[in-house]
């Protein structure tokens, strides 16, 4: 109950901008979580396989990674509201016409305009949390973001794996790709509602004030020294992740045979366990420093790695699977403030371009290959060696992380 009190205390010093900032990334996530617990399914169910599937990610990621520099001075230009309103309307319009079809051509030019624009949204996030807080509740308002995204997986991965259950009990006669459309109609419809509290924004006076005539202003080279070392150690677990994650669904789907609800189950109490462990990620990082959190998070996360590659049991590897996610995620707002706080707040924004242009070719490329990897190695075989890559990437980040930032420090309390 101590954390749970000290969260409500953070919460009411936030001002409104943050608190409205917090429940539009809910209510949009409950929606998006909806939406792509399903998209997979949606798609094997018009006969596209995972090299399929591994094309149109590559294909969004692909869009972030050239837009993300250009959208980074934009944000700094813009300034955050305008940022936020302007990268969620073309995805919102991308979600209400994915659902209109299964043409593999019109799908690869949402998902480019998806990932083009979407990255506008994502250079100001970082940015507008620290405009928005002070240093002494900062990692916490990175916590809630993170918490209030896996509190709306934690309900829309629940109650969405038994909405086909509850449309068919409506309609019987429905086919699969009839019922995830009207599944993608309830979600969009939340992604609109949550689109709504950007308007409620106000930009707050900084000291880098937006201006259509700014000139692009780049990082300096202590910023630029500290980014390279971050994007290395970074880059390996977006490249790792990249071959795995974007196909969990499928994963479970084809290799266990697992159903809507069961997958919904699974990737709930997922979402409650890294809720969970996101929470005490303050206390971890009041009794550590950053970068010894992070590497001990990493390291309890490679054994479960190894595992989910090797199991054949459903609920075994859902297991290794919910703790994996727990560890690795427990990190992220440790991450997301360890990289705002390094960098010159005059180009935030750019640098967190920088650094999502570095991530999303990274995702790019990887979920290429893993598309590759897993249609012609076989279901269970090319998800093994998909997961593999995942492993061995992880091991480098973890080396480059403390190579690069806890060489010759003391890691433990």
């Amino acid at each position: 109950m101590g954390i749970v009190r000290q969260y409500q205390h953070y919460y009411r010093t936030y001002n409104r901008n943050i608190r409205l900032y917090l429940w539009h990334f809910f209510t949009w996530q409950l929606g998006a979580l909806i939406y792509n617990l399903f998209f997979p399914l949606y798609l094997l169910s018009a006969n596209i396989d995972e090299q399929v599937m591994g094309s149109l990610f590559a294909l969004n990621t692909l869009s972030m990674a050239v837009c993300a520099i250009p959208a980074g001075f934009l944000a700094d230009r813009l300034g955050r509201r305008k940022s936020f309103i302007l990268g969620s309307a073309p995805s919102l319009l991308v979600a209400a016409l994915k659902l209109t079809t299964t043409n593999i051509a019109f799908l690869r030019l949402l998902y480019l305009v998806d990932g083009a624009f979407i990255m506008l949204f994502l250079a100001s996030s970082s940015p507008f949390i620290v405009e928005n807080t002070e240093p002494e509740n900062r990692i916490h308002a990175f916590s809630l973001s993170a918490m209030m995204m896996l509190g709306a997986g934690i309900f829309g991965n629940f109650f969405g794996g038994y909405l086909p259950q509850v449309i068919r009990l409506v309609n019987a006669s429905l086919g699969d790709i009839t019922v995830y459309r009207i599944i993608f109609v309830c979600g969009t419809v939340l992604m609109f509602v949550a689109f709504t509290f950007l308007f409620k924004l106000i930009d707050v006076p900084t000291s880098v004030a937006p201006s259509a005539n700014r000139k692009l202003v780049l990082p300096g080279k202590t910023d630029m020294k500290f980014l390279f070392k971050y994007m290395v150690a970074a880059g390996f677990i977006a490249l790792g992740a990249a071959h795995f994650m974007p196909f969990a669904t499928t994963f479970f789907r084809r290799t266990y045979g697992a159903s809507p609800s069961q997958l919904g189950a699974l990737f709930s109490v997922t979402q409650l366990t890294v809720f969970i462990a996101t929470a005490i990620a303050p206390s971890l990082a009041e009794r550590w420093a950053p970068i010894p959190a992070i590497i001990f998070t990493r390291i309890v996360s490679l054994p479960l790695l190894f595992g989910i590659s090797t199991v054949h049991n459903f609920y075994f590897a859902g297991g290794l699977y919910m703790l994996r996610n727990a560890f690795m995620q427990m990190s992220s707002p440790l991450e997301a403030n360890f990289f705002v706080s390094n960098i010159s707040p005059e180009v935030r924004a750019t640098a967190n371009g920088i650094n999502n242009m570095a991530m999303s070719s990274l995702r790019s490329l990887a979920s290429y290959s893993a598309g590759i990897i897993i249609t012609r190695s076989g279901r269970f075989g090319g998800y093994t060696a998909a997961i593999q890559v995942m492993l061995v990437c992880y091991i480098f980040s973890t080396v480059f992380l403390y190579v690069f930032f806890a060489r010759g420090k003391k890691l433990l309390p």
